[in-house]
């Protein structure tokens, strides 16, 4: 192919020549030159042709220098326009496996992209080149269809947008289809919390070998899987004033979710509880005796310690018990801080988080600056007097 007006592109290296390509009308047979520009290069003795999809010259002489930052990077190829949406999916879930990241997410990823996947196959969308904006919110529109909630819908929204940034970003495809769009966030919504009288009950009525595991999380902000792998060497009673828990295992690879170490202050009721338990195994909390541990020093069982808390929270009469999670004594920590006035600083580093929506509703909920603000505002001041005449 012969390109029509070829002229080479100042200041490039190996040479780039733009120009129209020829082609023949098959309705007519005639021979046309097309309205857009094509790249002419030649690399290690092949010669290659790019459309530049542009029928404007300063924005192909713009891409031709951009072919050639391409090469310098190493990557003289032309990324596969025509990569089908199943190949991009293997391939991002292996990277993900080959990164280490956590179980749950790989599960929650696989399943999310198998459904988009799906989708996409039998609405005509095999291949990548394929997808636009218009596809992105048809999707969407499915799973509304679906009856999915907001925080569900972008969730998966946002994990097909990582899907694409990482196919562009590794050159498996030209463009990034999704790029540009923009997904507002929805608002966190409110989830069920102990009152520091529930918490109150649910201890006083809770079976010994729970009530310490309940405590803690309600007393220190522990998640469940921080809880299950807190060893004794880590709760230094020997620090402070009632000691400090060093928070050093309960997320993937044997490390916290946050990927960091966290010191918490021992509340001086968690104390109490933590020098009247058993010492006999290294982990703080184990499961009761089972054929595999007769001896009691398995790890407690997530799905177990639920039902338990189920049916506890029966036991104390509480208003729609299911609701409740193990999570739950995270919240009610959560709004103890801010009952309290607790630094956000603080709280942030006890949970372990850098930001926390959750913290945001709580503190927005237990504002004592916001309650005073208000009680400051003086109706009767404004209200007419009853002699005085009405506007």
């Amino acid at each position: 192919m012969k390109l029509v007006g070829r002229h080479a592109v100042e200041g490039t290296e190996p040479t780039i020549y733009i120009g129209h390509r020829p082609y023949r009308d098959q309705r007519t047979g005639k021979a046309r030159v097309s309205k857009t520009w094509y790249a002419e290069y030649c690399l290690e003795a092949k010669r290659h042709y790019e459309p530049l999809k542009t029928t404007n010259k300063s924005a192909a002489v713009k891409q031709a220098h951009a072919i050639i930052q391409r090469i310098d990077r190493g990557s003289p190829s032309k990324p596969n326009r025509r990569v089908d949406i199943e190949t991009l999916r293997r391939d991002y879930m292996q990277m993900l496996c080959d990164r280490e990241r956590a179980p749950k997410t790989i599960e929650k990823y696989k399943y999310v992209l198998g459904e988009f996947e799906d989708w996409a196959k039998e609405n005509d969308h095999r291949y990548a080149s394929s997808l636009d904006d218009r596809s992105f919110w048809a999707f969407n529109r499915a799973m509304i269809a679906s009856n999915l909630s907001e925080k569900t819908r972008y969730d998966r929204l946002i994990i097909i947008k990582q899907l694409m940034k990482w196919a562009h970003c590794a050159r498996r495809i030209g463009t990034n289809p999704f790029d540009g769009i923009s997904i507002q966030k929805p608002e966190a919504t409110e989830q069920p919390c102990f009152t520091p009288q529930q918490v109150a009950a649910l201890l006083v009525k809770a079976d010994p070998h729970e009530q310490m595991i309940y405590a803690t999380m309600a007393y220190a902000g522990l998640r469940f899987g921080e809880c299950r792998e807190l060893r004794r060497s880590t709760v230094l009673c020997g620090r402070g004033r009632h000691g400090f828990i060093a928070v050093r295992r309960g997320g993937s690879s044997g490390k916290t979710k946050s990927k960091r170490v966290r010191h918490i202050p021992i509340h001086s009721e968690l104390r109490e509880l933590l020098d009247a338990s058993s010492r006999t195994f290294d982990r703080v909390f184990t499961a009761r005796p089972s054929d595999k541990h007769p001896d009691g020093s398995g790890p407690i069982d997530e799905r177990r310690l639920l039902r338990s808390l189920k049916r506890l929270c029966r036991r104390c009469e509480f208003a729609n018990p299911d609701q409740y999670k193990l999570h739950t004594f995270r919240h009610a920590f959560a709004s103890m801080c801010a009952r309290n006035n607790i630094s956000y600083k603080y709280a942030l580093e006890w949970m372990g988080h850098k930001s926390s929506d959750i913290l945001d509703l709580y503190y927005t909920m237990y504002d004592d600056t916001a309650e005073a603000a208000m009680a400051t505002i003086d109706y009767a001041s404004h209200r007419p007097n009853a002699n005085t005449p009405a506007a």
